[in-house]
């Protein structure tokens, strides 16, 4: 017994001794200094730790991409995958993005699609913005590093169905039935 509480003392004395790796923290403000463009949105979530192999994004391909933001540390709602990728050299524009670097806005990129879920790969940095809409004209500003990737995504909400006009008439017609039933049977028994 004795030999069992030196091992669990022994194990607890080198969890605290030796220091864990890096895991990335998702946050769910903007860094400091960073701007999106339109406002006002509905969530974000940024990242700081997002492209190394303990990362939280990992690999920067739409299909990874979307697998993560899907998943409840991220948006935790499930998207389409609407375009994006590898951003083109300001003015120009590739995968439907384009990253510039300049004195007033920094370090940033904007978008040319029609999304309202947005992620942008920023050196090893990842942010995430949500809009409760589609929105246009998607542009962040700000950044630390150059864009390297934006993906655009739409989210999959279901949409409540309407009860169809009939259903509450044909409630009330059952209800009716029933009571005429009722009435029935109290005149027979009287």
């Amino acid at each position: 017994m004795l030999r069992m509480y030196r091992y669990l003392a022994s194990f607890l004395l080198l969890t605290l001794l030796v220091p864990a790796t890096a895991e990335a923290t998702i946050t769910n403000v903007l860094p400091v200094g960073v701007i999106v463009s339109p406002l006002p949105f509905d969530a974000v979530r940024s990242s700081d730790h997002s492209n190394t192999p303990t990362g939280d994004i990992g690999a920067q391909n739409p299909a990874n991409v979307e697998a993560k933001l899907e998943s409840a540390a991220w948006l935790g709602v499930p998207l389409t995958f609407v375009g994006g990728g590898a951003c083109g050299a300001s003015p120009g524009f590739a995968n439907n993005c384009s990253a510039f670097e300049n004195d007033t806005d920094g370090k940033g990129g904007t978008s040319n699609l029609t999304a309202n879920v947005f992620g942008i790969h920023f050196g090893d940095n990842f942010i995430a913005v949500l809009y409760a809409d589609a929105v246009s004209g998607f542009s962040i500003s700000g950044l630390s590093n150059g864009v390297s990737n934006i993906y655009a995504f739409n989210t999959n909400t279901v949409s409540q169905v309407p009860l169809p006009a009939a259903l509450p008439l044909f409630f009330a017609a059952l209800s009716l039935l029933g009571l005429g039933g009722w009435l029935q049977r109290r005149r027979a028994t009287a």
